[in-house]
């Protein structure tokens, strides 16, 4: 096994400056934070659960799903009483008009939209879908937070969305959800958060400090084996979908560190970021993420790749931790039945592309996407 030298760790989750105490607290609110009608819970899942089950739909309601999705809002719309049924997203990952309209019956309520990695579905044009067939829109905003579309907000469309603002700051926690039937304030215990903030802090120095960097690279395929293990041995074979108490509120660190990271220019650098990597490694982007639409707010930086796995050990000896992008589905999809969602998460890698990135940290990135790229090259003519 090759040795993994020093280097700074880069993970795809933004992480937390210890400066950040120091800061006064923004003024800003963006959308939906600005919405009486907002409600913030521990995770995005539980937001879902608690919008859907406000809504009294009934047994037999159905809602139009991608195919390509995380796991965890299926689970979450499960658990709220709702029944499944899938899609297949085309070449630019929305959904086909007339697919949909061979899946709708009198049970379906509600279409449910993703903007993959923070770049914008045409909203405007499927809430008119929707309203035309009266259905809902749901908008999964989870990785979309702060993303305009013509400018307007992603998630301003729809009857309800959902955003994820840990996917965008270095909190511990913290889903959101604004819905036509606000549901209620969370009511359970608020836990402290003060372990996950710690695990963001760990991260921004593991970015600096080379030795830092290295435990860290060394010590993440560890824990995600200890943790795969620990899953197994208890038969929690989907333990990452569970939604847990669907009343749990932020945790008393995202509560306190949200208004100090809440920053205008966020998505320009996020946008400035994937410009860089844009420019240098555009020829492995496949559509619609090999351009970046002007409201965009990046989640990740996706490159396609045919030996993925092998790429992303690759990219872990030079310190950049991508990641699969939902390799795993949730149980209930028939995975055959949708090649082109099956494709991708075989193939598309996500790698950090968050505003605490330097320069330095870019450069590194796309030196370390380049290296790996040409090794495994030398590795197949080699094996031919």
């Amino acid at each position: 096994m090759k040795k993994i030298r020093p280097v700074n760790s880069l993970l795809i989750w933004p992480t937390l400056p210890p400066q950040v105490y120091f800061k006064a607290k923004s003024n800003w609110r963006p959308f939906p934070l600005d919405q009486d009608n907002c409600r913030i819970y521990s995770k995005a899942r539980q937001a879902i659960w608690q919008a859907f089950t406000s809504l009294n739909l009934g047994p037999d309601a159905v809602i139009l799903m991608p195919a390509y999705h995380h796991g965890s809002e299926v689970e979450a719309l499960l658990k709220a009483g709702l029944k499944i049924r899938y899609y297949e997203v085309n070449e630019l990952l929305e959904p086909d008009p007339a697919g949909l309209e061979a899946l709708l019956d009198a049970n379906v309520c509600a279409l449910y939209l993703i903007h993959y990695l923070g770049f914008p579905q045409d909203a405007l044009f499927w809430r008119q879908w929707c309203d035309a067939r009266q259905l809902l829109l749901v908008e999964d905003a989870a990785q979309a937070f702060l993303a305009t579309q013509q400018g307007q907000p992603v998630g301003s469309h729809g009857h309800m969305a959902f955003f994820c603002l840990y996917k965008t700051y270095g909190l511990p926690d913290g889903g959101a959800v604004v819905s036509s039937v606000p549901p209620p304030f969370p009511s359970a215990s608020r836990q402290s958060g003060l372990w996950r903030a710690f695990k963001r802090h760990i991260n921004w120095v593991a970015t600096r400090r080379k030795e830092v960097g290295l435990v860290h690279l060394l010590f993440k395929p560890v824990q995600t084996w200890w943790n795969r293990s620990l899953s197994e041995l208890k038969k929690q074979h989907h333990k990452e979908f569970e939604v847990g108490n669907p009343s749990t509120p932020p945790s008393t660190m995202t509560s306190f560190l949200l208004p100090k990271l809440l920053d205008e220019g966020t998505a320009e650098d996020r946008r400035k970021n994937y410009r860089f990597l844009l420019g240098h490694l555009g020829e492995m982007v496949p559509p619609p993420f090999d351009s970046l639409p002007e409201g965009a707010s990046p989640f990740a930086f996706p490159i396609e790749v045919s030996d993925a796995k092998s790429f992303l050990l690759r990219l872990r000896h030079r310190g950049v931790g991508g990641l699969l992008f939902w390799l795993n589905p949730h149980p209930s999809l028939p995975v055959a039945d949708f090649p082109r969602s099956k494709a991708l998460r075989e193939g598309l890698l996500a790698l950090p592309v968050h505003q605490e990135l330097t320069m330095a940290d870019l450069e590194q990135i796309v030196q370390a996407v380049q290296e790996a790229r040409v090794g495994l090259t030398a590795k197949a003519a080699v094996a031919g």
